[in-house]
């Protein structure tokens, strides 16, 4: 039984094969007709070989035509399945193969139709190892707008009209029907290629001016068999009246006779709110001109006014300044209440930073955190004043503190924390010690400064004895023990290792005691002082060890050291 039914399957195959090679190559009948199917609809594409029997076909294959390059894939069935491993992503989810049993034809049926499927599409037929093709084409129709219509001008009685439709394809057709359906003739047609591929149309025609009725122009696709129209209704004018043209010139000559006088009127009032407006410019710059000619005259009578203050005022500072000198005290640093890093002299006059700690008490007095040493006395009533040379110095801080001022730890110097403070900072930069700081210039640096206290009064001063000027002042109301303050501050790379020195009594003018060169003595009218060997630099050779010695200094520190015997610390 098995070898009969197989020497059936053989016979019957063999059989369609020899069918199948004696069909045509090519259908020219069918490859001929076009299959048309509109944009965005469903076109079904039937293959032009008649198979007889579907289920010995092996593969069915539809391809588009090189153009040029390799052929396109549309839809891919072998193995009694559809494949989509070849087909090009344009056609993937839009492909299906309809087969028909009985008649042994197959077809391709193409979903939402583009412009772009138009052309030829190739059917490849495989049984067995042998292949068969055939050819059909596909024609996409597109339905263009709603025709539109408008007069494009008028002449002699005649109205020329023009007619515009787009999105066509194929190329439309286009007439002129009158009210009577007669077709007019075309004047223009005009078609073009949008970039979407499809058509824009136009066509223009003339009717006269006396025609009554409906217009129409009527647009068809000849694939589709269908058209659009528009229309347009004319009324021709009644017996008796003019025509339109003189209708026409009757409005616009009024209308144009008045705009002219509107744009007249409207130069003149622009040119009268012009001079207008030049005139009162003209007089706003007058009148400015005159108040600032009194302006300039108070400005004048304002700075003579501030000149004369300003000189009096520093009339008053100068007198200030005589005043507090006439309360000179001799003050000296209290050793207990030192910086470790700090060295006083032996008479308590002086005191520079040093480089290493000193082993002394930690006794609460002292300051462990801010390098500084207060003075011994203290003052709880009174005026008193005092000078201190600080020469060279680039930085340090000088004034006044309360007896209960914090001395361990970072200390923030405030008058609310009980300091009235004045600091050069760098330079000829100089700030008082206020809630927020106080910063200023002078003109010119001091050398010695002068501190006065007014306990009753609640005034700090500071003055630069140098120039005899008066730098700042606090104001308050003390209450308390006050005594002075000192801080020489850090050596600034080397520039501010000098000492500060509490001047021993009241300086006096330069020239009073800087004597003249005379060819003996020290050259260049030094003055000559004794210090301490400790304050200055090694010398060599090296210097006898006496408790005092006697050494050459600068001219300008004359009136600062006047006197000043600098003991040995």
């Amino acid at each position: 039984m098995e070898t009969a039914s197989s020497s059936g399957s053989r016979l019957s195959g063999c059989l369609l094969a020899l069918v199948f090679l004696q069909l045509p190559v090519h259908l020219s009948g069918d490859s001929d007709q076009l299959h048309l199917a509109p944009r965005g609809g469903t076109a079904r594409l039937p293959c032009p070989l008649t198979l007889w029997s579907f289920k010995d076909i092996t593969e069915v294959r539809w391809l588009r035509p090189p153009t040029p390059g390799p052929a396109q894939v549309v839809h891919v069935f072998r193995d009694a399945e559809d494949r989509q491993e070849d087909v090009v992503a344009e056609y993937k989810g839009r492909t299906a193969l309809l087969r028909d049993g009985d008649e042994g034809n197959v077809a391709l049926e193409i979903r939402d139709v583009r412009l772009e499927d138009r052309g030829p599409y190739r059917c490849r037929v495989q049984i067995g190892n042998l292949s068969r093709e055939g050819t059909v084409n596909l024609q996409v129709a597109v339905l263009g707008s709603d025709p539109y219509i408008h007069v494009k001008g008028y002449d002699a009685g005649w109205i020329q009209l023009v007619c515009r439709s787009a999105g066509w394809f194929p190329r439309p057709w286009a007439e002129w029907r009158d009210p009577q359906g007669k077709v007019l003739p075309l004047e223009t047609q005009t078609s073009s290629l949008d970039k979407a591929g499809l058509f824009e149309t136009a066509i223009s025609s003339k009717v006269k001016d006396s025609t009554v009725g409906s217009v129409s122009c009527a647009i068809r696709n000849v694939a589709l068999g269908q058209e659009k129209t528009a229309a347009m209704v004319m009324a021709a004018p009644s017996p008796g009246r003019i025509s339109s043209s003189e209708v026409a010139l009757a409005v616009i000559l009024p209308v144009l006779g008045l705009l002219i006088a509107v744009g007249i009127c409207f130069i003149w009032k622009q040119r009268r709110s012009k001079e207008k407006l030049l005139y009162e410019q003209a007089m706003e710059v007058e009148n400015l001109l005159s108040d600032h000619a009194r302006e300039k005259g108070r400005l004048h009578k304002a700075l003579k006014k501030l000149r004369s203050e300003l000189k009096l005022k520093r009339a008053a500072a100068n007198s200030g300044w005589r005043r507090a000198r006439l309360h000179f005290v001799a003050v000296t640093l209290d050793p207990d209440t030192a910086h470790p890093k700090l060295i006083l002299s032996e008479d308590r006059r002086c005191v520079k930073l040093g480089d290493r700690r000193q082993p002394v008490p930690d006794n609460p007095q002292r300051f462990d955190f801010v390098v500084s040493v207060l003075g011994s006395e203290c003052f709880v009533a009174g005026c008193h004043y005092w000078e201190v040379y600080v020469g060279d110095k680039t930085k340090w801080i000088l004034g006044v503190c309360s007896e209960s001022v914090s001395r361990k730890g970072k200390v923030t110097a405030s008058p609310a924390n009980g300091h009235w403070l004045m600091r050069q900072s760098r330079g000829n930069q100089y700030e008082a010690l206020t809630s927020p700081q106080t910063s200023f210039r002078l003109k010119e640096p001091p050398r010695c400064v002068g501190i006065f206290l007014d306990y009753e009064a609640g005034i700090i001063s500071f003055y630069n004895v140098t120039d005899k000027s008066h730098i700042f002042t606090f104001t308050h109301a003390f209450s308390g023990p006050l005594r002075p303050f000192f801080e020489p501050c850090l050596h600034d790379e080397g520039k501010n290792t000098a000492p500060l020195i509490v001047c021993s009594e009241l300086q006096k003018s330069e020239e009073s005691i800087v004597p003249k060169p005379d060819g003996k003595g020290h050259a260049n009218g030094d003055v000559a002082l004794r210090v301490d060997s400790s304050l200055l630099p090694p010398q060599e050779p090296e210097l006898p060890r006496h408790r005092d010695t006697t050494l050459p200094w600068a001219p300008d520190a004359g009136p600062a050291l006047q006197g000043l015997k600098v003991p040995y610390f």
